[in-house]
């Protein structure tokens, strides 16, 4: 069976990494991906070239990308139908929201399969009553007929129940796989302060994951005790954001784009502040490679929470450094934390998670076994 993914790039984050993991494993489950995905901006790592090296069937669409404009799309879309109709896969997997906007309109347009997943969303939080009011509607209307995707089950109450999106027979949860990280050595972790617990930062500087709450709430921590705070990632805010950590005197050690492996292993606590998160793949690596995250119950993330992945705290400065805290001082409790998050990463890694999404393919093309649909059903 082919399954093209479609994405609007293959930047350096989250939902490219989960595509780049399926493309790699469900080969060896009959499902031959093709991943078709526009060009990233000159500001962002880009995934693609690597790869491609790893010979990966990737597809470029120059018309999809970040920036919406009208016609652009409108040349996007048809770009998009043309791929469909040249490579006629059995199912579309959608991903983000300009590509998925694109895809399930051109799905069903085409009479052709389609999966979105929700990796996150903006319904809530970001934007004025009148834009969360037409963005609602658009969601609502693109949903049509078309399969949905979420990450957790409180996404999938959030998505579908909350906000009316899609319809309820065709709703799917199933987590992503996400591949264990090793802690890595790096020449540039002899800068940070030894002694010092080390607060840190994963991940790409957007204003979804506000980091102006994170900064925030390390000064709220340093008042209770020396700790320093470590910034692995890069993104529109970085400029801004290392101009409010030297404004609020705060030891910051902003690393840019480092690998996983080495960002956690400097790290004592990975502290997350996100408005908004699906599955956060860097919460479950950091669960892999014993590192204990503190984070507010938003998204897929309070699913990590109750799962016992993550320690949950209030959304405020005080709440997530009074969390922060509890696990910098070692102990018993601190031990056991991380044993429980290290056995319920083991239920994400790509090997485990490969059927699934093989039987979950197959059933939406109406081509699954008794026993594959039994897999699908237990997430």
């Amino acid at each position: 069976m082919r399954v093209l993914h479609l994405i609007a790039r293959l930047n350096d984050g989250g939902p490219a990494r989960v595509i780049a993991q399926l493309a790699r494993t469900l080969p060896a489950h009959g499902i031959r991906v093709e991943i078709a995905a526009g060009r990233c901006a000159p500001d962002e790592g880009d995934l693609a070239p690597s790869l491609r090296a790893e010979g990966l069937s990737l597809i470029d669409v120059p018309e999809l990308g970040r920036a919406p404009s009208p016609l652009r799309d409108a040349w996007a879309l048809a770009a998009v139908m043309r791929l469909i109709r040249a490579r006629r896969p059995a199912l579309v997997h959608t991903h983000t929201a300009k590509a998925g906007a694109l895809g399930r309109i051109a799905c069903r347009l085409l009479g052709v399969p389609c999966l979105h997943t929700y990796h996150g969303h903006v319904l809530d939080g970001y934007f004025s009553a009148p834009v969360n009011l037409a963005l609602h509607t658009a969601e609502r209307l693109l949903a049509g007929d078309c399969h949905h995707h979420a990450l957790t089950a409180s996404q999938l109450i959030d998505l579908r129940d909350h906000h009316g999106i899609g319809r309820r027979r065709r709703w799917h949860v199933l987590p992503v796989p996400v591949a264990p990280v090793m802690r890595t050595a790096a020449p540039w972790q002899r800068d940070l302060t030894p002694g010092i617990p080390v607060i840190g930062f994963l991940g790409r500087l957007t204003a979804v994951k506000d980091v102006d709450l994170w900064l925030a709430t390390l000064a709220a921590l340093r008042r209770r005790q020396p700790v320093q705070g470590l910034v692995c990632g890069e993104g529109q805010e970085r400029a801004r954001l290392e101009a409010v950590a030297r404004t609020l005197d705060l030891p910051v050690r902003f690393t840019g784009t480092v690998p996983a492996g080495e960002a956690l292993a400097a790290m004592d606590v990975l502290l997350m502040t996100s408005r908004n998160e699906g599955l956060p793949l860097v919460a479950v690596e950091a669960a892999s490679c014993g590192v204990p995250v503190v984070a507010p119950s938003v998204g897929g993330l309070a699913d990590l929470i109750r799962w016992g992945m993550v320690e949950g705290a209030t959304r405020s400065d005080n709440a997530l450094a009074d969390a922060c805290l509890r696990l910098v001082v070692a102990g018993p409790a601190r031990q056991k934390r991380l044993a429980l998050a290290g056995r319920v990463a083991e239920h994400f890694t790509p090997a485990r998670l490969a059927p699934a999404y093989a039987a979950l393919y197959c059933n939406l093309t109406g081509t699954i076994s008794a026993g594959a649909r039994s897999r699908v059903k237990t997430w």
